[in-house]
């Protein structure tokens, strides 16, 4: 986006949104070009692949730090939308799981770098490693709600445990989806069989 077209944007929200965006397209452009890692990727270097000034940088972020948990924050808000849908569903019917895994996969696919990028500064930051451990808690307690609730419903087996099975489905999505779908050109089998586990474990009585 030019600048121009930038300054013209409504409020501070959307041109950081903005520039949230371009950042992640340098970075992209960063890596396609094998120009180091991220956390050794310089201000400047992102700046001017994002058509933006180093000082337009520091007006929305402190460093790259906070610009990596901004990524991250957007792409747990993004996550959760597709997730919401899981939670009330009672229970869902295994087409419905997979369409939800194709969504997911798009999301982590489109974002690879984002994702690099947040892996690999999740071992410098705190507040980013923090913030990766709520979301996962938060998603892990939505489960298991759900698990308790189709208990009590008769959808899901008594037999299982609502928090350990929500913690092991939870990490088996977070691993596969995030670190093993996005670098396969056809998933399509993976995820089938990510459905089937999922359906299995808590639907199949």
């Amino acid at each position: 986006m030019s600048k121009q077209a930038r300054r013209q944007l409504p409020n501070r929200t959307a041109r950081r949104n903005d520039t949230l965006a371009a950042l992640a397209v340098a970075a992209a452009s960063c890596a396609d070009g094998n120009q180091s890692s991220f956390p050794n990727l310089t201000v400047d270097r992102l700046a001017r692949r994002a058509g933006i000034s180093r000082a337009s940088f520091y007006i929305y972020f402190e460093d790259k730090a906070e610009l990596v948990r901004a990524w991250n924050r957007d792409l747990d808000e993004r996550v959760n939308t597709v997730l919401a849908q899981w939670w009330p569903a009672a229970p869902p019917t295994p087409y419905a799981l997979r369409r939800m895994l194709d969504q997911l996969t798009d999301i982590y696919r489109g974002n690879r770098v984002v994702l690099t990028a947040i892996h690999e500064m999740t071992a410098h930051d705190p507040l980013l490693r923090q913030a990766r451990a709520d979301s996962s808690a938060i998603i892990c307690g939505a489960l298991r709600q759900h698990i308790v609730r189709g208990q009590q419903e008769g959808w899901v087996s008594d037999s299982l445990q609502p928090a350990t099975t929500a913690a092991w489905i939870v990490s088996m999505l977070e691993r596969v989806l995030q670190q093993v779908v996005p670098a396969r050109q056809n998933a399509m089998s993976l995820l089938d069989t990510g459905a089937d586990v999922i359906w299995r474990t808590l639907y199949q009585l």
